[in-house]
């Protein structure tokens, strides 16, 4: 059995690997600190242990028995975090990098990052530095600490994962698929900036997500490498037409200053040479996505 630690471990990612991993292979321990009051997202099981508790929290020596560590605790959203900073970068640069202050060499630890790290680079995205340039203080702190895990010593691997959709019990609506298939739902009008609606971005399925996190724990990703994660690259007028063929709803086009919203390609070759093939459609995930908020009544 691997020991896996999995910090935030009841959120929009969280939650779908808890009810997703095998049990037959991994033994599975989640720290949360329940801030989101996620609580939906429990249950019991005899192959799982729960911590309430902020992963800051944790000794050297709590952590040294995990064969894996998931490190999914952060906060998330890239709008508020212009406005919330200090905050942000308090949970995701100084709690983290601390945090992994107190991994051993025994221990893998994957770090799911994102692909807003590339901010506005080239068109098309490869895993290196020279296409890094973060447009937000979420997409700062991701970076900073992918650069402080190149400088240590630890066994990592990080995940450069596109915007998530999906659905799972822990599901959140600030991102855009989930956020417009909830307004969709209630029979709100989407509001779009006009700037970005042909703008392409890479989006990552949960199935997908899951199926890197498990990559790096079966050892078939390179230690201490960064890779691209995701299902397809797509257009926002892709994702609004997708939802127009469930839905009969409209959209209103406003003019506002772009944040970390710019056109570009995510380049997977990396991944998917190691064997990753993703599954996850923005067709299907969508269509899952308005089935399980059909019951919402406005």
């Amino acid at each position: 059995m691997i020991k896996v630690l999995i910090t935030g471990g009841l959120g929009h990612i969280g939650s779908f690997l808890l009810k997703n991993l095998s049990r037959e292979k991994y033994e599975i321990t989640v720290v949360d600190d329940l801030s989101t009051q996620r609580y939906s997202t429990l249950f019991k099981s005899d192959s799982m242990k729960f911590w309430e508790r902020d992963f800051d929290s944790l000794g050297p020596g709590e952590i040294e028995h995990f064969d894996v560590v998931i490190h999914l605790a952060a906060r998330t959203d890239a709008a508020s975090s212009v406005e919330e900073k200090e905050m942000t970068f308090s949970t995701n640069v100084t709690k983290t990098c601390r945090f992994i202050e107190k991994i051993g060499k025994k221990t893998k630890f994957i770090f799911p990052s994102s692909t807003s790290v590339y901010g506005k680079g080239q068109e098309i995205m490869y895993e290196n530095e020279d296409n890094v340039d973060p447009q937000s203080p979420y997409a700062e702190s991701k970076n900073i600490v992918e650069r402080y895990l190149l400088s240590s010593k630890i066994n990592y691997n990080i995940l450069r994962f596109g915007t998530i959709f999906g659905t799972s019990a822990g599901m959140r609506f600030h991102t855009a698929i989930n956020k417009f298939c909830y307004q969709s739902v209630l029979g709100r009008q989407l509001t779009v900036w006009q700037q970005n609606y042909e703008h392409h971005r890479p989006y990552l399925g949960l199935r997908d997500a899951l199926l890197s996190i498990e990559m790096c724990m079966e050892g078939k990703l390179q230690d201490r490498e960064i890779y691209n994660v995701l299902s397809e690259n797509a257009k926002l007028s892709d994702i609004v037409e997708t939802i127009q063929g469930h839905k009969d709803v409209s959209v209103n086009f406003v003019n506002t200053p772009l944040l970390n919203q710019h056109t570009y390609f995510v380049s997977d070759e990396k991944i998917k040479a190691l064997g990753f093939i993703s599954s996850d459609t923005l067709a299907e995930g969508i269509s899952d996505t308005l089935s399980i908020l059909s019951g919402i009544k406005n």
